[in-house]
């Protein structure tokens, strides 16, 4: 029997395809960079970023400093803004297709949580969003200190939930290896293509574990 559904955020609850905001590898020209020595040192950043241990904007200002030996505080601010303009506009455009599943599970008592690998700017207006209420758990990787696809951070969701890990289950774009992670994490994880397959490069996996529209999930979840 499934009692929860988790699901990714970003490519799963929503999507940037039509919004495309840009992406912080590519800001190194704005920062008057070599935009090649800004992506190795943001990635290099990023994980810690992505938990908490370095500010987005913090984490500019130190690249800046360690190519150019100085900071333009003004550019790093209205590029941190810029972001949050950004993400919020993905979540004003919700596919009708989500709305329903999200609304179905909920309707039948099924207990729905969010996890996201995202930094504070991502999710800013995520509260705002239409969907936020179904949701009984929001599992933040900047908040909690840990990322997907840390076993920890699926335990703490299905916690929360008060679900067994056997009776969860986890659907996401399969981004940082998270259906790995969930798997390992002792829920039943499947990879949402609803818009994944909108990408220019696109393909279907070979196991069985691609769920494309609201009839795919529901049928998972009452088969249990």
């Amino acid at each position: 029997m499934i009692n929860a559904v988790l699901f990714d955020l970003f490519e799963t609850i929503v999507t940037e395809v039509e919004v495309h905001p840009t992406r912080a590898s590519s800001l190194g020209e704005r920062l008057g960079l070599v935009p090649e020595e800004f992506r190795r040192e943001w990635k290099i950043r990023r994980p810690r970023v992505v938990v908490g241990q370095l500010s987005f904007a913090d984490a500019l200002a130190e690249i800046c400093r360690a190519l150019a030996g100085r900071v333009d505080m003004v550019t790093v601010q209205q590029l941190r803004e810029e972001r949050i303009r950004q993400k919020a506009a993905v979540f004003a455009a919700i596919s009708e297709e989500v709305s329903t599943l999200i609304a179905t599970l909920a309707d039948r008592g099924i207990g729905l949580g969010v996890i996201s690998n995202c930094f504070p700017e991502d999710v800013q207006a995520w509260p705002a969003c239409p969907l936020a209420p179904r949701f009984q758990c929001n599992v933040f990787s900047f908040a909690e200190g840990v990322a997907k696809p840390a076993g920890e951070i699926y335990e703490r969701a299905v916690g929360r939930l008060g679900v067994a890990p056997a009776a969860t289950v986890f659907i996401g774009d399969g981004g940082d290896t998270e259906l790995a992670g969930a798997e390992q994490a002792g829920l039943r994880a499947f990879r949402a293509t609803w818009f994944r397959s909108r990408w220019p490069v696109f393909r279907a996996t070979v196991t069985g574990r691609d769920v494309a529209s609201v009839e795919d999930v529901l049928r998972l979840v009452e088969a249990g």
